[in-house]
């Protein structure tokens, strides 16, 4: 009889401690939506996006060396690198970073950024 109260008194006790870890964790997850959620609507906003011509890559390194380093920029998003075509796509938003402080950054690792286009969304 005794074994048996035990029992039921552990797995009471950890059905309560699952359903508070449960609780718990979903007031978290609702405290970081909310806070991500004026941000993301911000920056959708300010973004512009355009087409940057990069000459000097040769392989699939090189590709990503130039994608880290544009989107190493603060003030830079949503970066894509086409090897094949030699052009970089990228998002910034202008009232953080000016094209040719990202320019001067691609030039810096040794490839040659071209002049931007705007591209329409």
């Amino acid at each position: 009889m005794f074994i048996k109260k035990t029992t039921i008194m552990k797995l009471s006790i950890s059905m309560v401690m699952v359903v508070a870890l449960a609780i718990t964790s979903c007031a978290q997850d609702n405290k970081k939506t909310e806070q991500n959620t004026p941000k993301e609507q911000t920056k959708a906003v300010a973004m512009q996006k355009v087409k940057m011509p990069v000459d000097g890559m040769v392989c699939n390194a090189c590709q990503s060396n130039v994608k880290k380093t544009i989107k190493s920029v603060d003030g830079v998003a949503d970066v894509e690198v086409n090897l094949e075509k030699k052009f970089a796509y990228f998002t910034y938003d202008p009232s953080k970073v000016k094209l040719e402080q990202v320019q001067k950054a691609v030039n810096d690792k040794g490839f040659t950024a071209g002049k931007t286009v705007e591209v329409k969304q």
